[in-house]
């Protein structure tokens, strides 16, 4: 059986209440997630990578207006899917030089759902030249 990591325990416990979780910080490591590179540049592609999420959890967007990057998956809880485990790489791109908020939003699409937004929370990335 496999282990649950704390991004799969968070996600159950988040999906299972009726509460909205709200969060800013800046370890993604402490989440399960990484950009790659560490120290971006304003030549490198960057990604988000997100350890061990369910597969039926999809993107459905990245979105950059200025300074903002939005990123939304979104899952449907009626369909009573099981979370297979597995890391997904989100492509943000090359980004200039400059400090950029990101929020990340997993949205329940389910019409049954008390509340859509599952899990909803920002961090920042970094970009030197």
């Amino acid at each position: 059986m496999k282990q649950f990591t704390l991004f799969g325990l968070i996600f159950f416990m988040l999906a299972c209440s009726d509460q909205v979780s709200e969060v800013q910080f800046s370890d993604l490591s402490k989440y399960n997630m990484k950009i790659i590179p560490d120290n971006p540049t304003s030549n490198d592609q960057i990604k988000l990578v997100v350890f061990d999420d369910c597969t039926y959890n999809v993107l459905s967007g990245v979105t950059r207006n200025d300074k903002t990057i939005e990123i939304q998956k979104q899952f449907n809880s009626m369909m009573k899917w099981p979370c297979l485990m597995k890391n997904d790489t989100i492509l943000i791109g090359k980004l200039p030089e400059g400090s950029y908020n990101v929020n990340y939003t997993l949205i329940d699409i389910s019409q049954q759902a008390p509340q859509n937004i599952s899990v909803s929370f920002s961090f920042q990335i970094k970009v030197v030249r």
